[in-house]
């Protein structure tokens, strides 16, 4: 079976988490290209990772004809502009999240998805975890029974250092703080997890904790990415979804999921992992063990997002190898990011102005 060829665009945090993926399956794929900012920089990576080609820019890569994947792993304001000539020159892509910047931009490419034969997704890669995957399997077949609350909360250190210097993750407008970074994870999961689009209302309060940061020449900037993300998402038939986000914690790294129903409760931890609590057996633990999961994973070993993708990249892999996306039938779609979108922007908004958001019933949009 054909060897694929893989080009990533961005040399930031990403393209670390697309290099392990994609490199443990080093006889289905290689990652041929790298394009970053500039040439110099391309070149860095390209040496430091053995990748064959450093190229100046995404059209150098992208114009590489015997290229089968990019990979678009830079600031979500680089997104829209990347997509398009990606797909004018017939490449299957996996973008990073969120797909792009606006719903109008988000619609302009699902009209290109439409006619488009070539694999267009996102890399929302929670999706492909065996633990996120046995989580919706158990709320399909109605273990749970009618589900009424879930709750979602991750903590992570990145923002809890006051000094660090100023970087593009400290401005919301460059695609910084934990509304897109983390957030976006989380709606995801609602809309893969419930198939529901239908959004009664929003309400929601982020801040920046620290104010300002110094830039690299001793300059004072001011923080309007958000550090802490708390939100209150109301769904149809009375499913309520509470988000609690905190870069800036001086603990660790937390990722827990409750989801209650009326006939049971399901939680997820880093540590104990995906345990079920039934009401027919009252202070039983069932332990939740599904196949295929990587043993760093179990042990708490691995990032959760780094180690997801490890279980999207052969599916992704086989899939262009095959010209069959059953592989990935799983994956989030440009059409699954405006359902995405508006979520974020909701929140945003609510958090600006200090209201509760309402959706309307016919559109999804908020007013």
């Amino acid at each position: 079976m054909k060897k694929i060829k893989i080009g990533i665009i961005g040399t930031g945090v990403g393209i670390r988490t697309h290099l392990k993926g994609f490199r443990n399956f080093l006889d289905e794929a290689e990652v041929y290209a790298i394009a970053g900012s500039n040439l110099h920089r391309s070149k860095q990576f390209a040496d430091e990772y053995n990748i064959p080609i450093a190229c100046a820019d995404y059209k150098e890569l992208c114009d590489i004809e015997d290229l089968d994947l990019v990979c678009i792993t830079t600031p979500n304001k680089f997104h829209n502009e990347m997509l398009k000539y990606a797909m004018s020159k017939n490449k299957n892509i996996i973008c990073e999240k969120p797909m792009v910047d606006t719903i109008a931009e988000a619609e302009e490419i699902i009209k290109m998805v439409k006619n488009y034969d070539k694999i267009v997704i996102i890399d929302h890669q929670l999706r492909f975890n065996p633990y996120i995957l046995e989580i919706k399997k158990l709320i399909n077949n109605g273990t749970l029974g009618k589900i009424y609350n879930v709750r979602l909360n991750q903590q992570g250190t990145g923002f809890a250092n006051e000094n660090a210097p100023w970087s593009w993750s400290f401005d919301d407008k460059e695609g910084g703080g934990v509304r897109l970074a983390m957030a976006s994870h989380f709606t995801d999961l609602i809309e893969y997890w419930f198939d529901s689009r239908d959004v009664v209302s929003v309400t929601a309060s982020m801040n920046p904790i620290t104010k300002e940061r110094l830039d690299s020449k001793g300059q004072s900037k001011i923080v309007n990415a958000s550090t802490t993300c708390n939100a209150f998402i109301k769904l149809k038939d009375e499913l309520t979804i509470q988000y609690a986000i905190n870069a800036g914690s001086y603990i660790g790294s937390r990722f827990d999921i409750t989801i209650f129903g009326d006939k049971g409760e399901l939680t997820f931890t880093l540590d104990d992992k995906l345990k079920l609590y039934l009401r027919s057996s009252v202070g039983e633990v069932h332990n939740i063990n599904p196949d295929g999961v990587y043993p760093d994973e179990v042990e708490n070993k691995v990032s959760i997002f780094s180690g997801s993708f490890r279980y999207l990249a052969p599916k992704l892999i086989k899939s262009i190898q095959t010209n069959n996306n059953e592989y990935i039938s799983m994956a989030a779609t440009p059409k699954d990011s405006i359902y995405c979108l508006k979520i974020l922007d909701a929140i945003k908004d609510s958090s600006n102005k200090g209201i509760s958001v309402s959706f309307d019933k016919e559109t999804n949009s908020y007013f």
